[in-house]
């Protein structure tokens, strides 16, 4: 059966390649949501250096990203070209774009606006934060995406206010498939 499909033909995720910076991964987790990745892409690439982020023990939310069965660690192999891409984003983010070049990724999941830039200047297609819970919402798995800031159990809470509903309009097409 292929990767995000269900028996009776039904979907509940999308077959495509996916890889993913720490940043999105650590924010979801944060807000106990991490379920929307999977029930999204089926399964997430990470490379090494975000795999240490995300998974360093003690770090709130750790336990529960180390047990995420569809986090998947792959190494990004082109060492020249992390290196490269170091001269512009941190290791993370780095081996996360070569990663997703060397893969041939349809979405890359960052938040940072530098990295973010630099993937998209190397063709790649990239959603943050708010993009994969719009996209959740468009889906029907998730009802709302609250715009409010503040703590929820002692975490921080994005505020995504005036950033959502532009976003919301135009998510419907955001992931088909390259040719």
């Amino acid at each position: 059966m292929p990767r995000g499909s269900q028996e009776g033909g039904s979907r509940s995720s999308i077959d495509e390649i996916v890889v993913s910076n720490s940043s999105v991964i650590i924010a979801l987790a944060r807000a106990c949501r991490l379920d929307l990745l999977e029930r999204l892409f089926s399964e997430v690439l990470v490379p090494e250096a975000v795999w240490n982020e995300i998974s360093i023990e003690g770090k709130p939310r750790s336990e529960k990203i180390a047990k995420a069965g569809f986090i998947r660690v792959k190494k990004a192999r082109n060492r020249r070209l992390v290196s490269l891409l170091e001269d512009f984003v941190d290791e993370g983010k780095a081996e996360a774009i070569a990663l997703a070049m060397e893969v041939g990724a349809d979405l890359l999941l960052l938040d940072d606006r530098d990295a973010r830039r630099l993937a998209r200047r190397l063709d790649i297609q990239v959603m943050g934060t708010l993009g994969v819970l719009a996209l959740a919402k468009y889906r029907g798995i998730i009802l709302e995406v609250k715009t409010s800031s503040g703590e929820v159990n002692g975490e921080r809470v994005l505020d995504f206010r005036g950033n959502y509903r532009g976003l919301s309009q135009g998510i419907g097409g955001v992931l088909t498939r390259r040719t």
